[in-house]
C-alpha cells in the first residue's frame, strides 16, 4: 500500500509539474505559430496537445517504470508542501478532464437518443429533425449526420448533397474526435488565450479542408456549397433549439462564414496535407523510452525524485 500511495502522489506531482513546464513551451510555440500565420492543422493540433501528451507520456513512459523498479517497498516517506501542492494540481487537472469527457459523452448520447426518436431518416441515412440549427455531424467515434428540417426545406437537392459531403469529410478526418480531445485535454494550457486562439485557428482550417474535400476541385460544387452556407446562415429559429455539444461539427460557423465563402468563390481551398508530422511524433515517442533505458537514465530520474521528496519543503 505504501508503494501504491507514493506512486499515485508522485505521479500526480510529476504530472502537474510537467504540465506547467510544457504549457510554457506550448505557449511560446503557439505565440510564434499565430504570429507567423501558420495554417497547418497538424501543426496547430500538435502545439495544442503538447502539454497533455508530454506530461502524460513522461509519467507513464519514464517516471512510473523507474519508480516501480527502484523504489524500496517498505520505506515510509512523507511529502512536503511543494510536492503536495503539485499533486493536488495534477489531480485537479485530471479531474477536470474526466468531468468534461464524461459530461460531453453523456450529453451527446442523450441528444442522439432524443434525435433518433423524433427524426425522419432520409434515404442516405441522414436524420432530419426539428429544432436543429443547420447541419451537424453528431457523435464522436460513431457519428450521424443531422439536418434541421428548416435547412432541409431551404436547400436544393444539389446544395444538400454538397453540404452532407462536407460533413462526411469531417467524419473521414475524425474531426469530432479531435474536438473532443481538445475540449477534454488534461492540461492548464486550455485555460490560456493562446490555446483558445489555436483551437479557433484549427477549426477554421478544418472547415476549409472539409470544404475542399466536398468540392473536390469542381467549380459548380463550390458555388453550391457557398449558396448552402448563405441559406443556412439566413435561417431564423423560433422556439426551443437543439444545442450541439462542443465535440460535434457544425456546418455553419458564423465567425467563419465570410472567409469560407470568399475562398469558395475564389477557388482558394487548401488540400489535406499528408500526416507526416504525426508519423514523426509517433516514431519519436516510441524511441524516447528506449533511449532512456539504454542510457540508464531511469535511475537518474529516480534519484531526482528522491531528492525532491527529501529536500523540498
Amino acid at each position: 500500500m505504501r508503494l501504491v500511495f507514493s506512486s499515485v502522489v508522485l505521479c500526480l506531482a510529476w504530472f502537474g509539474a510537467m504540465n506547467v513546464a510544457s504549457t510554457i513551451v506550448a505557449w511560446a510555440l503557439g505565440r510564434a505559430a499565430l504570429a507567423r500565420g501558420t495554417t497547418s492543422a497538424s501543426v496547430l493540433l500538435s502545439i495544442r496537445f503538447l502539454p497533455a501528451v508530454a506530461s502524460t507520456f513522461f509519467v507513464y513512459a519514464f517516471f512510473l517504470p523507474a519508480h516501480l523498479r527502484f523504489e524500496e517497498r517498505e520505506v515510509e516517506e512523507s511529502f512536503g508542501l511543494v510536492l503536495g501542492m503539485l499533486a493536488v494540481a495534477g489531480a485537479a487537472i485530471v479531474a477536470r478532464s474526466l468531468w468534461r469527457a464524461a459530461h460531453t459523452i453523456w450529453l451527446g448520447r442523450r441528444l442522439l437518443q432524443a434525435a433518433r426518436r423524433i427524426a425522419t431518416r432520409l434515404d442516405d441515412g441522414t436524420l432530419a429533425l426539428p429544432g436543429l440549427p443547420g447541419i451537424s455531424l453528431a457523435g464522436i467515434v460513431r457519428t450521424n449526420v443531422l439536418i434541421g428540417r428548416d435547412a432541409l426545406h431551404a436547400l436544393s437537392a444539389a446544395e444538400l448533397d454538397v453540404a452532407i459531403s462536407h460533413e462526411m469529410a469531417h467524419r473521414r478526418s475524425r474531426d469530432n474526435v479531435k474536438r473532443f480531445l481538445m475540449y477534454c485535454a488534461p492540461d492548464v494550457f486550455g485555460l490560456l488565450g493562446v490555446a483558445q486562439a489555436l483551437e479557433r485557428k484549427w477549426e477554421a482550417e478544418a472547415e476549409c479542408l472539409a470544404d475542399s474535400a466536398a468540392v473536390d476541385g469542381d467549380r459548380q460544387r463550390a458555388m453550391l456549397l457557398a449558396s448552402a452556407l448563405v441559406k443556412v446562415a439566413r435561417l431564423t429559429y423560433r422556439g426551443p433549439m437543439i444545442v450541439p455539444p462542443p465535440a460535434w461539427s457544425a456546418f455553419h460557423v458564423p465567425t467563419l462564414l465570410e472567409s469560407r465563402i470568399r475562398r469558395l468563390v475564389d477557388g482558394d481551398l487548401p488540400r489535406a496535407p499528408r500526416g507526416r508530422i504525426w508519423l514523426v511524433m509517433a516514431l519519436a515517442g516510441s524511441a524516447a523510452p528506449v533511449v532512456v533505458w539504454l542510457a540508464d537514465l531511469s535511475y537518474t530520474l529516480h534519484a531526482v525524485t528522491e531528492a525532491m521528496v527529501t529536500r523540498l519543503p
